[in-house]
């Protein structure tokens, strides 16, 4: 995912659908070659994007480590990680696009 590609980057004025095609396309897992090593071996979250991602932009600490352990151990996989990244920044660059049609020139 590089700012430079746009088809790859997330911009603040992506739409909900574009958002979820760039993290499902083009956003790296920390997630094993198979679900069965996965389950043992678990998820890498330092190389995760999407968990990068929700480290900037979720507000729930616990619920940030409740996905860090669980991904950690396996108990949560790459696919379920990319879907909760996709909500918070569709959440995040929805209610920038809201704020932003509010502003005006005068």
């Amino acid at each position: 995912m590089s700012a430079s590609i746009d088809s790859s980057a997330i911009f603040l004025t992506d739409t909900p659908n574009q958002i979820k095609n760039k993290i499902n396309r083009h956003a790296f897992s920390g997630g094993q070659d198979t679900l069965e090593k996965h389950r043992e071996l678990g998820g890498r979250t330092k190389e995760d994007v999407p968990f990068q991602y929700l480290t900037f932009f979720m507000e729930d600490d616990e619920e940030l480590e409740r996905l860090r352990v669980g991904y950690e151990k396996g108990e949560i996989l790459t696919g379920e990680m990319k879907q909760k990244c996709i909500a918070e920044l569709q959440a995040f660059v929805s209610a920038f696009q809201e704020r932003r049609k509010m502003v005006t020139e005068e």
